[in-house]
């Protein structure tokens, strides 16, 4: 038999904790929850509990929102649409349902939320309520939607890119390819992705390449790829391009990928193929104007010398003709001696001066520093002697210590200072100044004078050979000094330049640069 009371013994049954025991083990373990709030709603929806990660979350204190309906929680337009009722009909229906959207803290601003409801049953399988979990999504989002609109703008750069790019795998297989390197190959990407990048070689360089390619993936960094070489794609039609190649690594798919920015560089290579022709007919052209202009100095230097002898010749029988006819000559008779004398001795002047501007061309230049200061006073102080009867007022600014050659800057500052004093002779009061500009690179150095001046229309003849703006009845002289002027300061790297006015003088200009080579 059965003792009575062990029958009771294994049939007691331990009773089901109560509703509100459940409610209270619930709020226990919902304080233990700080990022979460976890929210407890009776059938109608009303919140009947209310954590501290809820209140964190929403600022809604416990007091505040007890017995409210917890659509006080939706944005307006949401309990328009009847939001609130549907999410507790589909959780009524399939147990628990997730969701994002906005929801409203107490001041009215919006969080996104992550939502969970499920349904709360009894013992008897009844529904009781409802648990609503919510955590605040808000940052979480803000970075995702930076991260797509970050991954849209890199798509639109990829594809928009003026240049083809070309990802390609450690295996060499190609994995995306933008909308320039369809232009620049040929091919559509849908021929291209999946592919071997030897796709767009040509087939000599295949086995260098595929070498190229298990270096690069062995040391894996931005570079420019095959420095010094030319670089060749191939087109879908078989042709070669020339290009320029940029290589990046990129992290994908747990694998390291390679990222090709390729530029087509046919135009490019076209002008550097036409700068090297242009740059070799020009140098030919210059060996030629250099041979011609050796040869034209040559030739004059060679005329200039061997007339030297048949002019004294002439010079010397008009002399003795003078001497021994003597008066017996009738005075047209000797007027023909005088012009006959005096253009020979013109003609021993010009071939002075030729010889003088060849010999600039020709001799090597002694180079230091010159102290054109020192050379200025030197010249004016030779000219005083024949200047006794002239009244002239010089003005002679401080001059700069230039590099150059002192024997051919003398000659330059002659011939300058040289036509001032000529061309101010009827002047009553002549004034010449000297003096010079401090420019960036250069200096620059004047000699002004308030002579007779010049027609600034013809100002691109005075630097010319034997060119004159002035008859010789006028004004001695030969039109090669200011040639001679040009040409030594031409072979310093500067240049000349004249400014003035019929009647209102003339200012020369010559410029020498501070470093010379």
């Amino acid at each position: 038999m059965v003792d009575k009371h062990d029958e009771d013994k294994t049939t007691a049954v331990v009773p089901e904790p109560s509703q509100r025991a459940r409610d209270q083990l619930f709020r226990l373990a919902a304080e233990q929850v700080k990022d979460y709030a976890l929210i407890l709603l009776n059938l109608k929806g009303e919140i009947i509990s209310w954590n501290s990660g809820a209140e964190r979350i929403t600022r809604y204190l416990a007091h505040e929102i007890l017995g409210r309906h917890f659509s006080v929680l939706h944005p307006k337009e949401e309990i328009r649409s009847g939001a609130p009722q549907r999410e507790l009909a589909i959780t009524g229906s399939m147990g628990s349902v997730e969701l994002q959207g906005w929801r409203l803290r107490k001041d009215g601003s919006r969080f996104w939320a992550a939502i969970t409801i499920n349904e709360l049953r009894d013992t008897a399988d009844e529904r009781t309520g409802y648990v609503l979990i919510l955590h605040d999504n808000t940052e979480r989002r803000a970075s995702e939607e930076a991260m797509a609109k970050s991954r849209t703008m890199l798509e639109r750069l990829f594809e928009t890119a003026p240049d083809a790019i070309v990802v390609v795998d450690g295996g060499g297989v190609i994995r995306k390819v933008n909308q320039q390197a369809e232009v620049t190959f040929g091919y559509m990407r849908e021929e291209l992705v999946g592919q071997r990048i030897e796709l767009l070689i040509p087939k000599r360089f295949h086995k260098r390449h595929r070498q190229h390619l298990r270096n690069y993936f062995g040391d894996p960094r931005a570079r420019k790829m095959g420095i010094g070489l030319e670089l060749y794609g191939r087109h879908q039609n078989g042709s070669e391009i020339p290009v320029d190649i940029m290589l990046n690594p990129i992290e994908a798919q747990d694998a390291t990928w390679v990222f090709a920015v390729i530029r087509d560089i046919t135009i490019q290579k076209q002008g550097e193929a036409k700068i090297m022709e242009l740059n070799l007919a020009l140098r030919n052209q210059l060996e030629q104007l250099a041979a011609t202009n050796r040869e034209l100095e040559s030739f004059s230097y060679s005329v200039s010398h061997d007339l030297r002898a048949p002019l004294r010749h002439i010079i010397g029988f008009v002399d003795l003709l003078s001497s021994k006819a003597g008066t017996g000559l009738d005075e047209k008779s000797r007027h023909y001696l005088d012009v006959i004398s005096g253009a020979a001795k013109k003609m021993g002047l010009l071939i002075d001066d030729l010889l003088a501007f060849s010999r600039m061309g020709r001799s090597e230049m002694m180079k230091g520093w010159v102290d054109l200061g020192l050379l200025v006073r030197e010249i004016v102080a030779d000219l005083q002697g024949d200047l006794q009867e002239r009244e002239i007022e010089w003005d002679i600014a401080p001059l700069p210590v230039v590099l150059g050659d002192a024997a051919m800057l003398r000659q330059v500052l002659i011939n300058l200072i040289g036509n001032a004093v000529k061309f101010t002779r009827s002047r009553v009061a002549a004034r010449i100044a000297v003096g010079a500009v401090d420019r960036e690179n250069e200096q620059e150095i004047y000699v002004r004078d308030n002579g007779v001046g010049f027609d600034e229309a013809y100002a691109n003849k005075l630097f010319g050979l034997f060119q004159r703006l002035h008859a010789n009845e006028e004004f001695e002289g030969t039109g090669v000094g200011l040639a001679i002027v040009q040409r030594i300061v031409l072979r310093h790297g500067g240049r000349v330049w004249a400014e003035g006015g019929v009647g209102a003088g003339a200012c020369f200009w010559f410029s020498l640069p501070k470093k010379t080579g």
